[in-house]
C-alpha cells in the first residue's frame, strides 16, 4: 500500500501522534447560578507532541459529539453566556483529545473516553 498522506506516522518518521488525553475533572457553577457553566481540566501532555486540545461534547455516551472547543492549554470553560445550550439538569458528555501542528495541518490523536457531566 502506497503511504502518500504527510501526516501519516506510519509513512513519515518525522511525525509524532499526540499522546492520549487523562486525568479528566470538572467543577461546575452552582445551583441556580446565572450565567451557568462547566470548567473542565486534564492533565496537560508534553509540549514536544501537543500544541492544543479539541473539546467535544455529545449528549449521551455514545452520542455523536460536535466539537465545541479548541483551546492551547489544559482546560477549558463552557459557559451558558456563550453558548446557550450548556443548561442545568441535562446530562453531557465530553470527550478531549490532543493536536499537533505540521506545515499540512492539525494531527489529532485518539479522543477520551467520555466524561459525564451534569450542571446541579
Amino acid at each position: 500500500m502506497k503511504r502518500s498522506n504527510p501526516l501519516d506516522p506510519n509513512g513519515n518518521g518525522d511525525i509524532t501522534v499526540p499522546e492520549p488525553v487523562t486525568g479528566i475533572s470538572h467543577t461546575t457553577s452552582s445551583q441556580h447560578q446565572n450565567p451557568c457553566w462547566v470548567n473542565i481540566k486534564w492533565v496537560a501532555n508534553s509540549a514536544s507532541n501537543t500544541d492544543g486540545y479539541f473539546i467535544y461534547r455529545g449528549m449521551g455516551y455514545y452520542s455523536s459529539y460536535a466539537l465545541v472547543g479548541d483551546v492551547k492549554t489544559n482546560e477549558f470553560m463552557h459557559s451558558s453566556a456563550d453558548d446557550p445550550s450548556v443548561q442545568p439538569k441535562i446530562d453531557f458528555y465530553y470527550r478531549i483529545s490532543a493536536y499537533k501542528i505540521y506545515p499540512e495541518g492539525k494531527l489529532e490523536g485518539r479522543r477520551s473516553e467520555p466524561y459525564w457531566v451534569r450542571i446541579p
